[in-house]
């Protein structure tokens, strides 16, 4: 368990330095995450306490975009009535996710695991933060089998070195990186980067 996760620490820090980005997210691995065999994966809508259906979609496709580029995995965009049907099993005040509701969910869309988005907070105004945690929930068993969280504040100098770096490499100088400051889609975007530098 241990050597899985300092391999996948390791790559993840090669391919932040292969683009010099600083690596801000955390992730935790399952003992038994190398058992499951996943190649279909769901992406909900992100939810939150102050996360609308447009937010919660918005930050969805930041995720299903960095998660295409760096993961082997087949991603399936899932919908907000989706996400209905699990908020319905209460996970975040239970503290799991009702076996069931995977089950059925994946058998649906024929997945092996389904990705969960939180906003654990969020400042859409200068100087932005965002918090988030994603947990990979596996079809068979509906336990989280990987977990990453990240938490972004502008004003700390290592996020504003990595959303420099991030955007230099991925606009190729298109836009100034400082436009990541005011905008909340880019700077979701480098948080989904983060994330799925980890998986």
């Amino acid at each position: 368990m241990r050597s899985l996760l300092v391999v996948l620490v390791l790559a993840s820090s090669w391919s932040c330095a292969a683009t010099h980005v600083p690596l801000l997210a955390r992730a935790e691995v399952a003992s038994d995450f190398e058992t499951y065999a996943v190649e279909r994966v769901g992406v909900m809508p992100f939810q939150g306490e102050d996360v609308d259906v447009r937010r919660g979609r918005d930050l969805q496709l930041s995720l299903y975009g960095e998660f295409s580029r760096g993961t082997p995995f087949e991603l399936v965009l899932l919908d907000a009535q989706d996400l209905e049907e699990v908020r319905g099993s209460e996970p975040h005040r239970r503290g799991w996710y009702r076996p069931l509701t995977i089950i059925e969910a994946s058998r649906r869309y024929n997945l092996d695991a389904i990705l969960f988005g939180t906003v654990v907070s969020e400042q859409l105004f200068a100087p932005q933060s965002l918090s988030t945690q994603v947990d990979l929930v596996a079809a068979e068993t509906g336990l989280v089998i990987w977990s990453a969280s990240v938490h972004l504040d502008a004003t700390d100098p290592r996020v504003r070195e990595g959303l420099e770096r991030y955007f230099g490499a991925v606009d190729g100088g298109s836009q100034p990186w400082e436009v990541s400051l005011v905008s909340p889609s880019r700077f979701a975007r480098f948080a989904a980067y983060q994330v799925a530098s980890l998986l």
